[in-house]
């Protein structure tokens, strides 16, 4: 994808910051302003659309971001502004001074009561709810807000970052999005999908720069065709979800995204997964170690690929929003 000159400023402040280990969520969201990207100007954001959203993203995940950017970020971008308890929030996401996560694809529902809503229900792995000091929860079509709730974290392959089950027994919430819940797992499902392109091409650059440098038989093992030819067909595949993922961005708010947003997140988490596996294969000995990072990749390719719904969920959901087959 080209990149105009503010979009190339904004992905390498964001790589160079996160090159640094001593960031923090509070320079994170204060200095680059990261949470604001995706929040309206008149709520405190930037005003920027999905993409550059995509761009921080993809740099986070090549950096293993252990910190709630992207639940915040898709939360954000998932409000209805024009609804009152949306708009309060919205400020404070863009300040990064609230944490936001989406609980979608659990068993709630919503009544009337105490003013606005109570919900019920269930909803398990929930990216950075252990984290979030607020939660956007899918009720039948709607999403609503919610501030109070059982929250219980859960173990996790990626100890990068956490998940969580909530459990709402009469929580009370707020409209956040009417008819928003849809929408909110496509939002979901493109960050994902962005931040897996990242962790792949971390992964990858891995490998190759070990395969650069590593000598067998008085000659690199980037010399010996079977590697090359590996190395080739994990690029060309990392290349077609970079595409996918960047037209998926691109086609935000129009009539495609329903359907291109599972597609980019099925095409990335199957590429993000792919690579990083053949990545430790690569790396030989050294690929196997706890200090290398290799397995770091590969554990969050794994929970990127099962997460807001597995390969076979969204192939189902691919067919029935395009049309064919119903879904079944």
């Amino acid at each position: 994808m080209d990149l105009d000159p503010e979009q190339v400023a904004l992905r390498d402040s964001v790589r160079a910051f996160l090159a640094d280990p001593g960031y923090s969520w509070a320079r994170l969201t204060g200095e680059l302003g990261l949470t604001a990207l995706a929040v309206p100007e008149e709520f405190g954001g930037f005003g920027a659309s999905l993409v550059e959203a995509g761009i921080a993203l993809e740099e986070a995940g090549a950096a293993l971001l252990a910190a709630p950017l992207l639940s915040t970020v898709a939360a954000a971008a998932a409000l209805d502004p024009a609804r009152s308890a949306a708009a309060d929030l919205l400020p404070r996401l863009a300040a990064g001074e609230t944490i936001a996560a989406l609980a979608l694809g659990g068993s709630c529902t919503a009544r009337p009561g105490g003013g606005a809503y109570v919900l019920d229900g269930v909803v398990e792995h929930v990216l950075d709810g252990d984290a979030a000091d607020v939660f956007l929860v899918a009720a039948g079509a709607d999403l609503y807000l919610v501030r109070e709730c059982e929250v219980r974290p859960q173990p996790t392959l990626d100890q990068t970052r956490g998940q969580a089950t909530l459990t709402l027994t009469g929580a009370p919430a707020d409209l956040a999005a009417a008819g928003g819940a849809a929408h909110a797992l496509d939002l979901l499902h493109a960050a994902l999908a962005a931040e897996s392109v990242g962790v792949a091409r971390a992964a990858l650059a891995l490998a190759v720069e070990h395969l650069r440098t590593r000598r067998q038989f008085g000659v690199p093992l980037a010399t010996f065709q079977a590697l090359r030819h590996r190395v080739a067909d994990l690029h060309v595949l990392l290349e077609q979800a970079t595409s996918t993922v960047w037209y998926t961005l691109r086609a935000a708010g129009t009539d495609e995204f329903p359907v291109a947003a599972p597609l980019a997140k099925l095409t990335a988490t199957e590429a993000a997964y792919t690579v990083t596996r053949a990545a430790i294969q690569l790396l030989g000995g050294i690929g196997f170690t706890w200090e290398h990072p290799a397995h770091r990749y590969l554990k969050r390719a794994t929970a990127n690929r099962l997460l807001a719904l597995d390969p076979v969920a969204l192939r189902r959901l691919l067919l029935a929003r395009a049309g064919l087959g119903g879904g079944r």
